[in-house]
């Protein structure tokens, strides 16, 4: 029987020192809820909560927390205040300013009437704080969606904050940018409008906006309503979809080999990595096929779930309002949905091996102006980029090694509730995260990146060696881990 952790938590600036129960079947998102009311704050007041040990280390909020006694308690910093509502920009590596040029006496009257309402929040929340101090068991597991709400949610156009529509947000600095092309960024620290933000940097940056005459206000109706069409699970989201494409756009400016992309291999490489999860349901192929849901039906039990994620992009793509494709040429057109359609497909797993080997084949004589050649680049740094976190720093990457353990034992514990077969990955009285780290990273991400070593350029220091890195960090955990 798996026993609970018993943590002791000192909030800072105060010496209030909480203990908190961690049930060992509870869900990422359980624990964090936790934290946030142990700090009595609610989750949607736009700060992010670090944790640190006796020793100052940061160590991430989730599964692997080891209990401590009240002498030596964790100590809860809270980063960001309560007028962040629009975000944390300003306070990331304090490297961001908002723009004051142009502001009407309605921007100031709109200001001046969020932070009057934001203020009775607060005062609510003074006068009622949440609750909670443990942890409830994790609750029944429930069956996935199975029927298709893909068309229901794309053809709704999206309504933007007329700010956000008619004119930048944010201005970054010459620091975030080159932040942002390296491929150590930490997600973290941003709301889901500075990913917009962000976003519009990138296509901006790969001079996207221009080449192909897409329209700002089209481009971030289209990224709300991409955000709109991730659903809310701990890992397939969409900051996960922000990871994966700012990490495309941090190989190909790490490689250089951004310089010898065309114009629509870097649409194709964006709008690809924008869609490769898009109304992901939490739950893998394997399971849509055994469970016969509705993705599978359809695509005849081929790659149900990367189908059904291209398919809703171009659902957002033929929308007029979301359309970022409506000013190219139809030859342009088909040219990237062939390709974005590859990509997407290439996610899947199961193709991983024959990629490999077809990519490894081209690789030994890789010619930039040979199409097949250039199409199996692309898939591989959309494969590489999909399963890049642990080339980020360990504070970064491991919350998203709790998030997808997270995932797939709600998967294992649906597929034992009704029934279907089981993977042994996926079973929470089976795997251990340092035990799936190393086989993963050592046998699938490590092999992937040095074959896209063969034609990119640069990536041993500031790519593949934090891999390396990691993969020890996880043995030498391993070896930690009781038996």
């Amino acid at each position: 029987m798996t026993l609970n952790t018993t943590i002791f938590v000192k909030i800072d600036e105060t010496s209030r020192i909480e203990p908190i129960e961690i049930p060992a079947a509870c869900t990422v998102e359980e624990i964090t809820a936790v934290f946030y009311a142990a700090a009595e704050v609610t989750e949607d007041s736009g700060v992010v909560l670090k944790l640190t040990d006796a020793s100052g280390s940061i160590v991430p909020i989730g599964h692997g927390l080891e209990g401590n006694t009240k002498n030596e308690p964790y100590t809860l910093k809270i980063v960001g205040d309560h007028l962040s509502g629009y975000g944390l920009m300003q306070n990331a590596l304090s490297e961001v300013t908002t723009s004051v040029l142009a502001v009407s006496p309605k921007d100031v009257e709109d200001l001046k009437e969020s932070v009057r309402t934001l203020k009775l929040k607060l005062d609510s929340l003074e006068k009622n704080p949440p609750q909670p101090s443990t942890i409830a068991a994790a609750p029944t597991p429930q069956k996935p969606l199975t029927h298709l709400e893909a068309t229901k949610k794309t053809t709704i156009a999206p309504k933007l904050d007329p700010h956000y529509t008619n004119k930048p947000k944010y201005i970054l600095t010459e620091e975030t940018k080159q932040y942002l092309r390296s491929p150590s960024f930490d997600n973290w620290a941003w709301d889901d409008f500075e990913l917009f933000g962000l976003f519009e940097f990138i296509f901006e940056d790969l001079g996207l906006l221009t080449e192909f005459k897409i329209e700002v206000e089209t481009l971030r109706k289209f990224l709300v309503a991409v955000r709109d069409c991730y659903n809310n699970n701990p890992f397939h989201n969409f900051k996960h979809c922000f990871c994966v494409s700012q990490m495309m756009f941090g190989i190909i400016n790490a490689t250089e080999v951004v310089q010898k992309l065309k114009p629509i291999d870097k649409l194709i490489l964006i709008l690809s990595t924008i869609g490769h999860d898009l109304d992901h349901p939490g739950f893998s192929n394997t399971y849509q096929i055994n469970a016969a849901t509705d993705l599978a039906i359809i695509y005849n039990d081929i790659s149900p779930l990367e189908n059904h994620h291209a398919a809703v992009l171009f659902t957002l793509l033929s929308n007029d309002e979301t359309n970022v494709l409506a000013n190219v040429s139809d030859a342009v057109y088909r040219d990237a949905r062939k390709n974005i359609i590859r990509c997407i497909l290439a996610t899947d797993m199961a193709k991983h091996g024959e990629i490999m080997a077809a990519f490894k084949k081209s690789s030994e004589s890789f010619n930039f102006e040979d199409a097949e050649h250039k199409s199996l680049l692309l898939q591989i740094i959309v494969k590489c980029s999909d399963i890049s976190n642990e080339v980020r720093p360990t504070h970064v990457a491991e919350p998203w090694v709790e998030a997808l353990l997270n995932e797939f034992f709600a998967q294992s514990d649906t597929e034992k509730a009704q029934g279907l077969p089981t993977a042994p990955f996926m079973d929470r009285d089976k795997v251990t995260k340092a035990g799936a780290q190393v086989g993963f990273i050592g046998y699938v991400m490590i092999p992937l990146y040095e074959l896209a070593a063969k034609v990119l350029p640069n990536m041993e220091d500031t790519i593949i060696k934090p891999i390396r890195n990691s993969l020890v960090y996880y043995k030498e955990m391993l070896e930690r881990t009781p038996k």
